[in-house]
């Protein structure tokens, strides 16, 4: 696996570990959706595993923790080794 996608795994698991939405601020909301991109291209998700989870998790449809569970069952299906360490650390 890509370094790439293996760092973009770590950072949306990284911050997703916050309440709610705008418990992050909007440079680690922006770095959040470039690193959903990366992802979504690297793990070749379609778009309602990807980018309309982060819009609903964004717009309150869905809880942060939902959306952090979707992504981890993902990152987990496609095998990709994480390092906790990394997710764990604060921001």
């Amino acid at each position: 696996m890509d370094d790439f996608i293996i760092h973009g795994c770590e950072q949306v698991l990284r911050f997703t570990q916050v309440e709610h939405w705008d418990d992050l601020s909007e440079e680690r909301k922006v770095q959040l959706g470039f690193n959903m991109g990366v992802i979504a291209l690297g793990l070749k998700l379609n778009k309602a595993e990807s980018f309309q989870v982060l819009s609903d998790a964004r717009e309150g449809k869905i809880s942060m923790q939902a959306f952090r569970s979707h992504l981890k069952s993902l990152i987990d299906s496609h095998q990709v080794k994480v390092d906790e360490e990394k997710i764990a650390k604060p921001f």
